[in-house]
C-alpha cells in the first residue's frame, strides 16, 4: 500500500478533501488533505510558508507537503475533530462546557495566538471553531490558508477574508465602500481578538454570538447584544461611517452579555466584552487577555471528553490513493 493507508474520508470543502490515514512508517493516524484537480498549487504557498513559521503545541503541525502528477497533498496531525464538531455534539446531548473547561480551550488558542502574533508576525484572519482542531482535550489553531503577515509594508488587506459570524467591525464596514478597489484596507492582528471573544462566548451559549444573514445584518446582530458604536467607543469607525454615509446604527443599547450568560462569571463577561470592542485598539491582545483574571480562577481544569462519535475503523468505500508512498516533497516541507 505504500507509506500512507486511507481510512476515511472525514471531511470536504471548496479546497478539496480531508482523508484520515495511517503512516506506515511510524503506525499514527495522519489527515491527508488533497486540493481539488482545478486547484492552483501555487495557492497554497502562503500556507505552507505560514505552517513552517508556526511550530506551537497549539498549532496545527504541517508534517509535509508533497505532490503527485498535478495532484497536491497536505499531511497533517490527525486530530479527532474541530471544536465546532465538539460543540455540535455537546448541543445534540445537551451538555454544557463547564467554565473550566472553557478557560482551558480558550487558554490553549490563545497561547497559540500569542505566539502567532508577537513572536512570528503573523495574523490567522479566519479564527473560528471549524478551524479549531481538538484532539484529548488539546486544541490546536489550523486551516491557515488566510494567515498572512501583519507587517505587510504596502499589501493591503480585504475586509471578507474571516466567516461573517467572526468578523470584525472594522471588516464588516468595508461592506458598505461602493468601489470594490477601494475595499482593500489596512488591519491587524486585533481582528483575530474579536473572533476570539466570539468564540469563547459560543462555548458558553453553544451557539454563535452574532449569527448575521449578510454585512448590514451582523452589524444589527453585534448592536442588539452590545448597542451601537459611539463617538466615545469607537471615534474612528464614526468617521469612517460618516465617510461612506453608512445608515445609523442600531439599536444603540443593547441587552447585554450579562443577559444572554446569566450562569457566566463576572471575569469570563469581562474578557468576553473586552475582546468584542467596538475599537480594535482597546481589544486586548494575546498576551494580555492571558493575564486576564479569568484565566486565574484556580489551576485545575476538566478536559473535555473525546467525540463519541469518533472511531478508527477502516471505511473501504473510500477509494485507495495507492500511489502515495511516490508523492515528491515540494517546497521543503517537513
Amino acid at each position: 500500500m505504500g507509506r500512507y493507508e486511507i481510512l476515511k474520508l472525514v471531511g470536504e470543502g471548496s479546497f478539496g478533501w480531508v482523508y484520515q490515514a495511517i503512516d506506515n512508517y511510524t503506525s499514527q493516524f495522519v489527515a491527508i488533505k488533497q486540493l481539488k484537480p482545478n486547484g492552483d498549487p501555487s495557492a497554497c504557498e502562503p500556507e505552507i510558508l505560514a505552517l513552517q513559521n508556526l511550530e506551537h503545541p497549539n498549532i496545527v503541525s504541517l508534517k509535509g507537503v508533497e505532490h503527485q502528477d498535478d495532484d497536491v497533498f497536505f499531511i497533517f496531525e490527525y486530530m479527532e475533530g474541530s471544536l465546532g464538531d465538539l460543540i455540535n455534539e455537546r448541543r445534540s446531548r445537551r451538555i454544557p462546557f463547564s467554565e473550566a473547561e472553557i478557560r482551558s480551550l480558550s487558554r490553549q488558542v490563545l497561547q497559540g495566538l500569542e505566539f502567532m502574533h508577537h513572536q512570528r508576525g503573523f495574523m490567522h484572519r479566519d479564527l473560528k471553531p471549524e478551524n479549531l482542531l481538538v484532539n484529548n482535550g488539546v486544541i490546536k489553531i489550523s486551516d491557515l490558508g488566510t494567515a498572512t503577515e501583519i507587517d505587510c509594508g504596502d499589501q493591503f488587506h480585504h475586509h471578507y477574508v474571516t466567516t461573517r459570524w467572526y468578523r470584525a467591525p472594522e471588516m464588516l464596514f468595508r461592506a458598505f465602500v461602493k468601489h470594490e478597489r477601494l475595499r482593500p484596507f489596512e488591519y491587524d492582528e486585533k481582528v483575530d481578538m474579536w473572533a476570539m471573544g466570539t468564540i469563547i462566548a459560543e462555548l458558553f451559549l453553544m451557539w454563535p454570538l452574532f449569527k448575521g444573514d449578510d454585512a448590514p445584518d451582523q452589524l444589527y446582530k453585534i448592536c442588539h447584544v452590545i448597542g451601537a458604536p459611539t463617538w466615545d467607543s469607537w471615534t474612528e469607525g464614526m468617521f469612517l461611517a460618516t465617510f461612506m454615509k453608512m445608515p445609523k446604527l442600531g439599536p444603540e443599547n443593547g441587552v447585554g452579555l450579562r443577559a444572554l450568560m446569566p450562569y457566566a462569571s463576572e471575569s469570563a463577561i469581562d474578557l468576553i466584552e473586552s475582546l468584542c470592542s467596538w475599537d480594535p485598539s482597546k481589544r486586548p491582545s494575546a498576551k494580555e487577555a492571558l493575564q486576564h483574571p479569568f484565566f486565574k480562577r484556580g489551576q485545575n481544569v476538566d478536559a473535555p471528553p473525546g467525540f463519541s462519535y469518533c472511531t478508527h475503523t477502516r471505511n473501504n468505500v473510500v477509494p485507495k490513493m495507492t500511489e502515495l508512498s511516490t508523492m515528491q516533497p515540494i517546497l521543503g516541507a517537513y
